[in-house]
């Protein structure tokens, strides 16, 4: 079932055979500029001209945007690579360093070799510093917060089922909380919902830097969290 990284690999080099022949066949079959005669001898095999290496190169990267779609297709071919990326995140469980493959402070590009699957903005919030993307399936409802390029949080949204190391998930209750994390959760009200942000500060110093923040209603139950890098896990309002 570890054959993302092989599909990541050839689907890399497909992209640069794919590029450095569309760059050839563009070429050969540019308007001919001369005489037809002249345009029959350019078209000859012998007489077409090759790219230098630098504009191959530049051809090739203009397909690297395209690079996560693609590996997605053609993992599509193979039903079983298809089922391994869907269910990666059914399966996943969230920590505070990262939810399932996904660790916080991974690039996009190294998040979506890790989920096997696309990661795409959310909306038109792909400017600034600060934006949203979330993986391209429907098996959970999570967003990654992108800061300069990687990933520094990640938002668990109401319909995702999916649970925290220690078994939390949405609609647990605020005691279900205090009785899995005694003593390590900080109280503050949450305005948005008449409830309030549970905070998790971990007794590790080696995880003093991140966070899991549980957003409770009124009657106390878990609606949403998050977990990433503090200051920005606590962020109530996102990016905004």
């Amino acid at each position: 079932m570890k054959q993302a990284p092989l599909i990541g690999s050839v689907t890399a080099l497909s992209l640069l055979m794919l590029g450095l022949i569309m760059s050839h066949q563009s070429t050969a079959n540019s308007p001919p500029l001369l005489e037809s005669r002249n345009a029959y001898r350019l078209a000859e095999p012998s007489k077409t001209p090759l790219l230098n290496p630098f504009q191959s190169l530049a051809v090739a990267a203009k397909s690297l945007p395209y690079l996560s779609r693609m590996k997605y297709a053609i993992a599509a071919i193979n039903p079983e690579i298809l089922v391994e990326a869907e269910t990666v995140l059914t399966d996943a469980e969230v920590r505070l360093t990262g939810v399932g493959p996904l660790n916080i402070g991974m690039t996009l590009e190294e998040a979506t070799d890790a989920l096997g699957m696309p990661v795409v903005p959310i909306g038109s919030n792909i400017s600034g510093e600060c934006s949203y993307y979330q993986p391209d399936t429907s098996a959970q409802a999570i967003g990654l917060m992108v800061v300069d390029n990687r990933v520094i949080r990640v938002d668990v949204w109401p319909g995702s089922s999916l649970p925290t190391v220690s078994g939390v998930t949405i609609g647990s209750s605020e005691a279900e909380l205090r009785e899995i994390y005694p003593d390590q959760l900080d109280a503050t009200p949450n305005p948005y919902t008449r409830g309030e942000f549970l905070t998790l500060v971990p007794n590790d110093p080696e995880l003093s830097l991140y966070r899991l923040v549980f957003e409770t209603d009124d009657q106390g139950d878990v609606v949403q969290y998050r977990t990433g890098q503090f200051p920005a896990v606590t962020w109530p309002d996102g990016c905004v």
